[in-house]
């Protein structure tokens, strides 16, 4: 009798037990999860920046004096040496006719200059050739890494950009010349017009006096540039700058006024360019809110397939570090465990908090050093009600 009392008030005590721990037990939290992963991660600073025609010319009155211009407006196509329109000199006296002599010994020396700046340009080309060529034999043998052929390749290709720039400079100091030449002679009081004429091919990219009317020396008569030959300017904080360097990849997107003749680039799409320059010095520039910053222009070329226009806005990324493949996680699961980081890795139903070591960061993901492996499962956007050993059920 009384082991059957004993058994009825023991199944009882159990019953009763579960009750109340079904009734106070800890409900399991919802949260949000992700998994932890192998693959790329790549670091960028990104940055609004402008397209600029880069082989421009602005045309200037070489003297004052009545401006007759051809009748033509923004967009017009002109072939090399297309007449602008014709400038009748006023009137000079002895002392402006010495400043048009000196004016013209300093185009001389101008001209004379840029051509030393070719022949170097050219030199450092064929030095960067040969270096390319020679990595490319090493690299095929195993000798180099690919990374340091692939510098030798963008060595190159900026040796050739830095020769094309010089050529250019070249053209434009032998035009000043070509002016300043013309100028002395439209000096002489014989009232013959002075013939203006482009110094390159290329669009009419802005009419600075469209009217006929007195012009001073050196006023600007209008802007020449070749719309097919851009490069993006990027204005970067200089402690961004600091960490991007010549030949380092720049994504670039322009939404849809993207226009590219090539197959695999469409209205819409990432353009790849690549930094060619990143200028010596920088300026003071304000902000949204008001404060000074120090700015520097990082220079990225663009591959002459996309079609756009001056002065168009484009979204750039420049890569300043990238891995293949490293041990990632989302960087919304990370939470600050006094002076390290941790994340909240659920196993089994249960939230445990993991100290990890981290490494390079990119955009929402973060390299994870150690802590981790591949295909663990980790609480994002975690809250404060998680503890140590809590329940917790995935949304």
């Amino acid at each position: 009798m009384k082991t059957k009392q004993s058994l009825v008030l023991l199944g009882a005590a159990v019953v009763l037990g579960t009750v109340l721990w079904w009734v106070f037990r800890s409900p399991a939290l919802p949260v949000q999860v992700g998994v932890v992963s192998d693959g790329p991660l790549r670091r960028t600073v990104d940055e609004m920046g402008t397209t600029r025609v880069r082989a421009h010319t602005d045309v200037n009155a070489p003297v004052a004096g009545r401006w007759v211009p051809m009748a033509m407006q923004e967009g017009d196509m002109l072939a090399i040496g297309a007449r602008l329109g014709v400038l009748y000199p006023a009137p000079a006296d002895a002392v402006a006719r010495e400043q048009m002599q000196a004016r013209l010994g300093s185009a001389d020396a101008m001209m004379r200059e840029a051509e030393t700046s070719v022949r170097g340009a050219r030199t450092g080309l064929d030095d960067a050739r040969r270096t390319r060529v020679r990595m490319e034999a090493l690299g095929a043998a195993g000798g180099v890494s690919p990374q340091e052929v692939e510098r030798a390749r963008d060595a190159f290709s900026n040796a050739a950009l830095q020769l094309q720039s010089a050529e250019e400079r070249l053209r434009a100091a032998r035009y000043d010349r070509q002016q300043a030449a013309a100028a002395v002679a439209g000096t002489s009081g014989d009232g013959a017009g002075l013939p203006i004429s482009t110094p390159q091919a290329g669009a009419v990219l802005a009419v600075a006096e469209p009217h006929e009317r007195v012009v001073s020396a050196g006023a600007r008569l209008l802007e020449v540039g070749d719309p097919r030959d851009l490069d993006v300017i990027v204005p970067l904080l200089t402690a961004d700058a600091l960490r991007v360097r010549e030949g380092a990849a720049a994504r670039m997107t322009f939404g849809g006024e993207a226009m590219s003749t090539s197959a695999e680039e469409q209205p819409g799409d990432t353009i790849i360019g690549r930094v060619v320059r990143v200028e010596p010095a920088a300026f003071t520039r304000l902000s949204a809110l008001g404060v000074e910053e120090q700015r520097v222009n990082v220079v990225v070329a663009i591959p002459a397939t996309v079609h756009l226009g001056d002065r168009y806005r484009a979204d750039v990324r420049i890569t300043v570090w990238e891995a293949p493949r490293v041990l990632r996680v989302h960087a919304s699961a990370l939470v600050r465990d006094g002076d390290r980081w941790g994340v909240w890795r659920v196993s089994e139903g249960r939230a445990r908090l993991v100290r990890i070591r981290l490494g390079e960061r990119g955009g929402e993901l973060v390299e994870v050093l150690g802590g981790l492996t591949a295909a663990d499962t980790v609480v994002l956007f975690p809250n404060e009600q998680l503890r140590e050993g809590a329940s917790v059920k995935m949304k």
